[in-house]
């Protein structure tokens, strides 16, 4: 993913150069393509399931704002399985564009989603909030909000600033904005992002590993038989999703940031790759409540 001499002939052996070389490629194909498929198949199953429920509650309703965010995701797959096949970009410097900042907005929406879920339940159990206050409708209108903002935020970023260096490859290439990282207002960025996921994940991991420490106390042995128990340890499935799906990438981004320099460190440049695929599977969630690996 280093800047292109574009009157050198263009083929795979100069693509492998600094970006990602046949055993990077097969990496991502395959960890795309189970995201792909999985999460397909998640979100398809689970979208029957709560269609049949017809559920009004508010985790529902973030819940199918979720399944919406993976679509997006998922929908845009197949172009970046079709360049890391093909070794070629054919469909457009703008959709490359879009392509790669998908990636970065569904990560995020979905943590705030995440985090929604996990502090509405947090919130009950402290007895801060009533189930029975909790309307669809505040749902919705919280969905609306979160979906503005998200919109107020990325949208500038994507059209204004984001893969509109002059050195990029406008020909046959994509995927190569970490390029500006050597700008400073997206090094200051990142590290914001950075330093605001981690302060609210290592936040909420430990009020959650309390709250269930407490539960075991006071309901040990029959844990499973209240409702109150398993709906701790599914916001804690969400926050176990965010550490093995997102902290990666962001803990990598703080050595890439360090380390990254334009021409050199190619090897840093696949290893982010792999860590920004990796943010992915956080689509075959769905897929573990339908199988029921949580209930």
């Amino acid at each position: 993913m280093e800047p292109t001499n574009t009157s050198a002939p263009l083929n795979a052996s100069n693509l492998d150069v600094g970006h990602c070389n046949a055993h990077c490629r097969m990496i991502l194909t395959t960890l795309y393509s189970v995201v792909f498929l999985g999460g397909t198949a998640g979100a398809v199953m689970m979208s029957r399931m709560m269609l049949k429920r017809n559920t009004q509650s508010m985790i529902a309703t973030i819940v199918l704002n979720i399944i919406v965010l993976h679509s997006i995701l998922l929908v845009s797959l197949p172009f970046r399985l079709s360049y890391y096949v093909l070794v070629t970009w054919e469909f457009g410097y703008f959709t490359c564009r879009l392509v790669s900042s998908i990636i970065y907005c569904h990560m995020y929406l979905t943590f705030v989603f995440y985090v929604a879920i996990v502090i509405f339940r947090l919130l009950i159990y402290f007895k801060k909030l009533q189930l029975q206050q909790l309307k669809k409708y505040h749902a919705v209108v919280l969905s609306i909000i979160i979906w503005i903002v998200g919109s107020l935020i990325f949208l500038p970023i994507f059209l204004l600033l984001y893969g509109t260096s002059s050195s990029y490859s406008e020909q046959q290439r994509c995927f190569e904005f970490y390029k500006d990282f050597n700008h400073r207002e997206f090094i200051i960025l990142n590290y914001s992002m950075i330093a605001i996921m981690m302060t609210v994940v290592v936040t909420l991991f430990l009020i959650q590993m309390g709250v269930i420490v407490q539960l075991i106390k006071v309901l040990w042995p029959d844990l499973w038989a209240h409702q109150e128990y398993r709906a701790q340890i599914k916001s804690c499935f969400f926050l176990l999703v965010i550490v093995v799906c997102f902290i990666p990438h962001h803990a990598f981004r703080v050595h890439f940031l360090q380390n990254y320099s334009e021409g050199e460190n190619s090897e840093l440049v696949l290893y982010n790759e792999i860590f920004v695929a990796l943010t992915t599977v956080c689509c075959l969630d769905m897929l573990c409540f339908v199988g029921g690996v949580i209930h």
